[in-house]
């Protein structure tokens, strides 16, 4: 491709950006403003003015985008020699090089988070720590955080106080020694390792320095602690690296990703060239504006104003609705109606704020013969016929992988019990080895029988035979491990109920060892089980299906389409729950309501219920602070709610009042249990210093402190509060000295 054409239709900031080459380069990139043309471009012309693919170092947040990247790249480029991928595949790809610098060998296996969830509660059993009382998810996430905060367990003990820290420091340390024992790493150690090798052993980083002299870092805003120590440390040389994203669409602080690290670029890198990119070529003007006002709130960002030249387009809708069967009804009829005026089932998504959300959507999807897909169902390699045959694959390449080794020596069953297996292990442990070899050995433990022992014998020369067969082509190793160990039989006669769906998925692995096999023609049964544990709920999703998208607001990062629903928008649910107490995760749950309403092109449906089921109860919902946050004038509202007084003006008006009073802070109307029959009608200049109280009003009371009222009796001498402290009291007027006050209440 010549200079002209990777220059042909782009605006001057972009041109800006493409053609930067020497010293960092920061782009602040607007959602639907073409980064990823941007970067795709600035690669090839970093190529034509004469740098080798081979140093260039292309980072993205998914292997979908990574693969997309190199289809555009490899249009115009020869790409061999780049490295184009995620920073788990960058790492994976390094220690599969440089491990043998630590305690571990190169045909490592990478476990998932249920390897590591069942590692954990073994270490927590093996310390007798009760795990009704220790949830081993919430262990496990802590060991996760401490691993991207590049703390070692040693480290965690030394930092870290109090008496959780003091359990989790335990486990750790457990845990860890469980993973060198099976020559097994997590997802967090992929980075760990690399940051612990580049640190002490300064030759291996130098070599990646030369090798690396480009770097281009995608969605830099979602970096974590280890990631940005990654990127540091390659960078630390020559400084070309080039940061692209947007601080605006930062929505993982809740797995570890780190919003300074781009807000703070300029400052660790002093001679940034600064690129905004604010041209959106995505969505109209009245979803744009909606997005910006609500983004406009938040103080942790970088200031930018996104504009396009598209249409003004359709209002942006709000449906109010009574609860969520109806506001599953509701979104159902009107992709119906969507359908039937010409549009395809995949122009269309709806996003969530949690996964127990889609349920009944699902229902009412079903019932309207609507077709639709779910991303971040229930994952295709975690389930249980596709995790016993990877284990068997596992163990194949790593005979140090007892995880592995436990999950399939008795599957299909072969008279192995579980105190076979304990002894087994007893034995591993005592002669400090591994399980692979207690079997090779197990006449000698005296307290397995013949008959076990037997048994022990058949798995044991099963595994060697496997060992001995080619694993490459990767498809015909799977196939025979499948014909081998008679898995088919198995599944037949053991889930008589849904064989089919399972031997259609053990096809579905098939097909995709096939899929490697043509990918990587120089590929490995390593590579492949590397690419499985690697890959994502979105990397498996498949846009050219024509159905509906179901996802949760995370999983939409990075998506567009001409149709958008965002369900759900009430306190509690978005804003979550979880949020409610810090002003940073608030802001986060803002850019996350922003991310969602940027994926819309033409159509945006915003919906909140009066009702939502809770823990089996019909509880009251508040409508979402960022409802509020949304400019009247280009909003149309949809009201499906039973009671006929809460319509569109009356709603408008509560949202002008709130925000002038409030001062444009945080503010939302609270229906309370008494629901909106109690709104009265109101005139904005109305005194507030009256000592009448209405529905809505903000009151404070001396020993309940700060509510607000949901409900007068009809005799107004009694009155309900919802009080932030205590909950709902019924207190008698004349005797509560309330008082009116100014302000914000939940």
């Amino acid at each position: 491709m010549s200079n002209m054409n990777i220059l042909d239709n782009v605006t001057e900031a972009q041109k800006e950006a493409i053609t930067h080459i020497e010293g960092p380069l920061l782009v602040i990139a607007g959602a639907g403003s073409g980064k990823t043309r941007v970067i795709t471009r600035r690669v090839g012309y970093l190529v034509e003015k004469g740098t080798p693919p081979a140093n260039i170092l292309s980072i993205t947040f998914t292997n979908k985008a990574a693969n997309e990247m190199k289809e555009r790249l490899g249009e115009f480029l020869d790409l061999r020699g780049m490295w184009i991928s995620t920073f788990h595949s960058m790492c994976s790809r390094i220690l599969r090089s440089e491990i043998e610098h630590l305690d571990f060998t190169k045909n490592f296996s990478i476990y998932d988070s249920g390897d590591q969830i069942k590692c954990i509660k073994d270490a927590m059993n093996e310390l007798n720590l009760d795990t009704t009382n220790w949830r081993p998810s919430a262990v496990a996430a802590s060991i996760s955080n401490a691993k991207n905060e590049l703390l070692s367990s040693e480290k965690f003990a030394e930092y870290k106080s109090g008496y959780y820290n003091d359990v989790v420091s335990k486990v750790y340390t457990k845990y860890q020694q469980y993973l060198e024992a099976n020559n097994a790493l997590d997802f967090d150690d992929l980075l760990f390792k690399v940051v612990h090798i580049f640190n002490n052993f300064p030759e291996v980083l130098e070599k990646y320095q030369e090798k690396f002299r480009y770097i281009l870092i995608d969605e830099y805003q979602d970096t974590n602690h280890a990631q940005y120590a990654i990127t540091q440390l390659l960078a630390q040389k020559y400084e070309n690296i080039c940061a692209t994203g947007d601080p605006d669409q930062s929505i993982y602080g809740w797995r570890g990703a780190n919003i300074r690290n781009i807000l703070n670029f300029e400052k660790d890198y002093p001679d940034t060239k600064t690129v905004k990119l604010e041209q959106n070529y995505r969505s109209t003007k009245n979803i744009l504006h909606v997005a910006s006002e609500i983004i406009n709130n938040n103080l942790s960002r970088k200031p930018k104003l996104l504009w396009t030249e598209n249409s003004k387009g359709s209002k942006v809708r709000i449906i109010h609705c009574e609860d969520e069967n109806g506001e599953a009804k509701e979104i159902a009829e009107k992709i119906s109606e969507f359908i039937q005026g010409g549009n395809r089932h995949s122009d269309i998504a709806v996003f969530y704020r949690t996964n127990a959300q889609s349920r009944v959507l699902e229902a009412c999807m079903l019932r309207a013969g609507i077709p639709y897909s779910i991303v971040g169902s229930v994952e295709f390699f975690k389930r249980k016929e596709i995790k016993d045959l990877l284990s068997y694959l596992k163990l194949c390449a790593n005979p140090d992988d007892d995880l592995s080794f436990e999950r399939v020596v008795n599957v299909p069953a072969r008279g192995i019990g579980p105190t076979t297996i304990k002894r087994l292990k007893e034995w591993a442990v005592s002669h400090n080895t591994n399980m692979s070899e207690a079997i090779s050995r197990v006449r000698e433990i005296p307290e397995i029988k013949a008959k076990s022992s037997k048994s022990v014998n058949n798995f044991r020369n099963i595994v060697a035979e496997l060992r001995k067969s080619p694993v490459y082509p990767v498809m015909e190793f799977v196939k025979q491990v499948i014909q081998k160990i008679r898995y088919v039989d198995y599944m037949v006669q053991s889930y008589e109920g849904d064989s089919e769906e399972r031997l259609e998925n053990i096809e579905e692995l098939v097909n995709a060892a096939s899929e490697y096999d043509v990918s990587n023609p120089e590929g490995s049964l390593q590579g492949f089980l590397e690419e499985v544990a690697l890959i994502s709920d979105i990397d498996k999703w498949d846009d050219t299906i024509d159905t509906v998208t179901l996802m949760t607001l995370h999983a939409a990062k990075g998506l567009e389409f001409p149709v958008v629903f965002i369900t759900g928008l009430e306190e509690g649910l978005l804003p979550h729950s979880q949020s409610k107490d810090s002003d940073d995760d608030i802001e986060e749950e803002r850019r996350l309501c922003y991310v969602g309403i940027t994926r819309a092109q033409r159509d945006l449906f915003l919906s909140h219920t009066r009702y939502r089921a809770k823990y089996g109860q019909r509880s009251a919902c508040i409508p979402s602070r960022f409802l509020s946050e949304i400019p009247f004038d280009v909003v149309e509202e949809i009201d499906k709610t039973d009671y006929n007084s809460y319509n569109g003006k009356l709603r408008t008006e509560y949202t002008k009042r709130g925000r002038e009073s409030a001062g444009e802070d945080d503010y939302q109307y609270d229906a309370g249990e008494g629901g909106y029959d109690e709104l009265p009608e109101f005139q904005i200049d109305e005194p507030r210093d009256s000592i009448e109280l209405v529905s809505g009003d903000i009151v404070k009371h001396a020993i309940f402190g700060r509510g607000r009222v949901v409900k007068i009796a009809p005799s107004s001498d009694t009155v309900h509060v919802d009080f932030n402290n205590v909950g709902m009291k019924k207190l008698a007027l004349e005797y509560a000295n309330l008082e009116k006050i100014e302000g914000y209440c939940r």
